[in-house]
């Protein structure tokens, strides 16, 4: 049955159509609250892209997304006469635009996305204090029974489409992880152990193999007192990894099973989250996605603060976890405000866009300093984070207070006047290595030969890369690397600068250390023994002594 035709008559007042798109699992459309029979596989998809996009979209563009192979102008014919048919089967130009440019037309239509109300919702659960959060209410809202995730089930023939479904996909699954483990803290602040272990047992279903679900579990069934519920927790979680993974439950499992056994000794009054089970985590807002950082040290601190900058991998969260880490940040707090920052597309940052260039990772650092309010930032960088922190302190030199760059590299790729980076045969078989042991210890034992072979750091190293990054986004992280080059920063730099590094590392040799040193104006150079690149491996106590002793000398007076 064809759609009625909108009155448009002269003299009769046009009603406002309310429009609802439904994008979790297979997608719906409704107009006035009847279904619409839309059986054009992309116009559905091309609804979502412009409702997820939310605002005018390019018509070569939109042509690209959905017919990726096509010519040009075939693309833009095909998309004209695909918007056409949308609307005459809606019986509404829903879709508007003119020569360049298509939208949805939201001056003249109510629209509502089930995705857009569901990415509202998390974000004020994210926003609000935490006394204005009705626990209850939003957890109906976040979990209803029939929750699937964006375009389940929906294929389309089009990679652009599909990487872009993919990646935006995994955008609201970080979001909705988010809030839910908001709420799972919250509960578990306001004396309400079963409103956690729901959002628990909902953090547990969309990602079983994360440790977040499971330890608020464990915390909310001993807060609640019950001992059974803590053990089928544990063994739930300790089964699904071995079955999935074949490992056994991390540290930080550990951890919280054990402080769980502890809780259920206390009184019922007694019981509540302890402190030390989460990291101090936090979210900044930027325009591609939230920003995941820990936090440590007073704001006030007397040094000011710092930005640790790592690698090409982290993941804050786990990070958390190791002993070696946490003793290291924990000793920098001492100093200063210490702020370890996952960059856009890795660990618990969100994954909307893949990692870009540095100039992308330095607008990132500068939505994080707003965040936290500082006006100046001391930056610690290592490898690619060194050369973040350059392009940053050359861009903005009113906002460092000064650089410590560790195992820092200049640039990503072999030139022959660097000659210390991989040439594009060695990152290709790294690539392929990395590729093929994804999930295990692969290349620990570069990074950090003292720890090759110890068997709970191997452990800690592949999960924290399995967490941190997907396989499949190996290449385009390493073809962002080998894009890197801040060498023409480096005469800019005006801020006080370490260059620190061990000797014998085996990722960044330390003929960059001494390359970095000669180029940045008045730098100084403080190279230590050892063969390790990562920090918390080998020697930690004599490179915080190298940068303590540094920030002493360009601290303020």
């Amino acid at each position: 049955m064809a759609p009625t035709e909108p009155d448009h008559s002269p003299g009769t007042a046009t009603p406002r159509a309310r429009i609802e798109l439904r994008a979790r699992g297979y997608p719906e459309l409704r107009v006035d609250g009847r279904a619409v029979p839309l059986k054009l596989k992309r116009g559905l998809a091309l609804l979502v892209y412009l409702s997820e996009l939310g605002r005018k979209a390019a018509r070569g563009d939109l042509a690209h997304v959905l017919w990726p192979d096509a010519a040009p102008e075939i693309g833009r014919t095909r998309l004209r006469r695909l918007s056409h048919e949308v609307n005459a089967v809606i019986g509404w130009e829903l879709l508007t635009g003119d020569g360049d440019a298509l939208w949805l037309d939201a001056d003249s239509m109510q629209i509502t996305s089930d995705l857009g109300e569901a990415r509202a919702l998390a974000l004020q659960v994210l926003t609000a204090p935490g006394h204005e959060v009705d626990v209850p209410a939003a957890l109906a809202r976040l979990c209803p029974p029939d929750a699937a995730g964006l375009l389940d089930s929906f294929e389309l023939e089009s990679d652009t489409f599909m990487t872009w479904r993919d990646s935006r996909r995994t955008e609201h699954r970080q979001l909705h992880l988010r809030a839910l483990t908001k709420l799972a803290a919250r509960a578990s602040e306001s004396g309400q152990p079963e409103r956690a272990a729901e959002a628990a047992d909902a953090l547990i279903r969309i990602d079983p193999l994360a440790d977040t679900g499971h330890a608020a579990l464990l915390a909310a069934r001993a807060q609640q007192g019950d001992a059974a519920g803590v053990e089928t927790a544990y063994f739930a979680c300790a089964e699904t990894l071995r079955a999935e993974l074949g490992i056994r439950p991390s540290p930080r499992i550990e951890m919280a099973y054990a402080q769980a056994q502890r809780q259920l000794t206390l009184r019922p009054g007694e019981r509540t989250l302890p402190a030390d089970a989460v990291a101090p985590l936090h979210f900044a807002d930027g325009e591609d996605g939230a920003l995941a950082y820990l936090r440590l040290g007073s704001p006030q601190a007397r040094c000011g603060t710092l930005v640790v900058l790592f690698g090409l991998w982290s993941h804050v969260e786990i990070a958390w976890e190791h002993p070696g880490i946490r003793a290291a940040l924990e000793r920098l707090a001492r100093h200063f405000q210490v702020v370890l920052l996952d960059r856009r597309g890795i660990g618990l940052s969100e994954r909307l866009a893949l990692p870009q260039a540095a100039s992308a990772a330095v607008a990132d650092l500068d939505t994080v300093r707003r965040t936290l309010g500082a006006e100046r930032l001391w930056l610690f960088g290592s490898s690619v984070g060194g050369a973040i922190a350059i392009e940053y302190a050359s861009t903005h030199p009113q906002r460092v207070q000064g650089l410590m760059l560790y195992a820092a590299h200049a640039r990503g790729s072999w030139a022959e006047d660097y000659p210390w980076a991989l040439k594009p045969e060695q990152r290709a078989a790294w690539l392929t290595q990395l590729q093929s042991d994804w999930g295990l210890p692969t290349s620990l034992a570069s990074f950090a030969p003292s720890l090759a072979e110890d068997e709970a750091a191997r452990r800690w190293w592949a999960r924290m890369l399995r967490h941190a990054a997907s396989r499949n986004s190996l290449p385009a992280i390493l073809r962002a690397f080998a894009a890197v080059d801040v060498r023409d920063r480096l005469d800019t730099l005006r801020a006080p600068t370490l260059v620190v590094q061990r000797e014998g590392d085996r990722i960044v040799r330390a003929g960059v250390a001494r390359y970095l040193a000669a180029r940045i104006p008045g730098a100084e150079l403080k190279l230590l023994p050892g063969e390790d690149h990562l920090l918390w491996a080998g020697d930690t106590g004599a490179v915080l002594d190298t940068l303590e002793d540094f920030a002493r000398r360009h601290a303020p007076a």
